[in-house]
């Protein structure tokens, strides 16, 4: 991959493009103003007036969907929203301008162009301005969006919102998809998703400020391992990582196991050791120096340790961590759901899957992947090539059985009612920070 780029050699933050410090895949939604939960389950159901239906002419079964001829011929444009820093980058020789190699190649292949847009900063934000348009059952703008499982994840396909996606068309999906990405319990059979990219909730902790490596959860309370006021907590995945810790599948939990993770994060959040609860910009205090540890998404942690060689370590605690994933849909209405099932078919293709895990960092759902990249750093040289091998090696982007076995999903919230007797629950343990 390198051929596209004009570099010095073996600097692998100019192949990489990174010419201003890297943000986290999520936390940009800070700097929209957004909060984690600003549109809720509940208040989504009730737009909807409650009943799983829907309007303008989508399906009026809950549950259901909508499946076009995706054999008819593609048009020639594919609307794709993403997340920020969430694929591959290049810069051209000669123009230097920055480009996605994958979505080059992809328009070059089929003569359909592609605009990329980086706007979805926080699901709930998101969704929120897609409501609308999918309640009057007009073109939402989009062909391809990218959502987290999760309550939005829950409304697009319990309201019909999104298209159903043909099995037998998605060649590349099932030759190559990880075991993880195929019919996972928030969509059975990807019925209407495939998978993006995915990662956990774990700690990432700086090995120059712990007095030992941590191990478990409870050591981010302990003042003996992390020093005080150092210590960060996500709150939106802290329930589901706090029922982890307690030995409770989040999946299949109920408001006495949601109490106990409650108990849990108080006594966390009352420990010497604590400094904050954060939305999503806990990287700028990690970075900073801030923080000696804290829950931390696996492909942040990862981009300091493994290509800016800071200090830092990332572990699934032994009682377990969080996954999620981040999943490609079609919502109803797009004009071009032919060009966008190819374009994510598209992306399972090994050699494609390479060139955006190379730059994101988070777990491929295509394990073949991890091979191209091991070959690929053998044909470089120096801390470009260096960084490419640990990228190979490292076991959060590449999860073993046994490291799936210790990994959950989080708690879906299907209903107004749960989601707002979870809501009751948890977030009073952060009122006032």
């Amino acid at each position: 991959m390198s051929d596209a780029r004009s570099v010095p050699a073996g600097d692998p933050a100019w192949l990489r493009g990174m010419t201003m410090r890297r943000m986290s895949r999520r936390q940009m939604m800070r700097y929209a103003g957004m909060s984690v939960g600003t549109l809720s389950l509940a208040s989504i159901l009730a737009a909807c007036g409650g009943d799983g239906g829907t309007g303008g002419g989508t399906p009026t079964e809950p549950g259901g969907s909508t499946m076009p001829d995706y054999t008819a011929e593609p048009g020639p444009v594919i609307r794709f929203s993403n997340w920020p820093l969430y694929i591959d980058k290049a810069r051209d020789k000669e123009t230097g301008e920055r480009y996605s190699p994958s979505l080059r190649l992809f328009e070059e292949e089929t003569g359909i162009k592609v605009e990329y847009t980086t706007e979805i900063n926080d699901n709930a934000a998101f969704f929120g301005e897609l409501l609308p348009l999918l309640q009057a059952g007009q073109d939402p703008g989009r062909d391809i969006i990218v959502i987290t499982n999760g309550r939005e994840f829950a409304a697009l396909t319990q309201n019909g919102w999104v298209y159903e996606l043909d099995p037998n068309l998605r060649p590349n999906f099932d030759a190559n998809a990880a075991a993880w990405a195929k019919d996972p319990n928030f969509d059975p059979g990807n019925r209407f998703s495939m998978a993006w990219q995915s990662g956990l909730t774990g700690i990432g902790y700086n090995t120059e400020k712990v007095k030992r490596p941590l191990t478990t959860a409870d050591d981010l309370m302990n003042p003996d391992v992390v020093p005080p006021s150092s210590v960060g907590v996500l709150k939106a995945d802290a329930p589901d990582f706090a029922m982890i810790q307690l030995g409770i599948d989040p999946t299949t939990s109920g408001p006495e196991e949601w109490k106990a993770a409650a108990d849990w994060l108080r006594k966390l959040r009352d420990a010497p050791t604590f400094r904050t609860a954060y939305d999503q910009a806990y990287v700028d205090d990690l970075t900073a120096g801030n923080l000696a540890a804290t829950m931390g998404w696996s492909g942040d942690v990862l981009y300091y340790a493994l290509w800016e060689d800071y200090p830092f370590e990332f572990i699934v605690p032994e009682a377990g961590a969080l996954i999620w994933i981040d999943n490609m849909m079609i919502p109803v209405n797009a004009p071009n759901p032919q060009g966008a099932y190819q374009l994510m078919d598209f992306y399972y293709r090994p050699e494609v899957a390479q060139m955006v895990t190379e730059w994101v960092l988070y777990m491929s759902p295509v394990p073949a992947v991890q091979q191209l990249i091991a070959e690929h750093a053998e044909q470089e040289k120096g801390a470009y090539a260096e960084a490419l091998r640990r990228t190979a090696e490292n076991p959060f982007l590449w999860p073993d059985e046994e490291l799936l076995a210790k990994v959950k999903f989080g708690r879906p919230l299907t209903t107004d009612e749960e989601a707002a007797e979870w809501d009751s629950i948890f977030l009073p343990v952060w009122e006032g920070l």
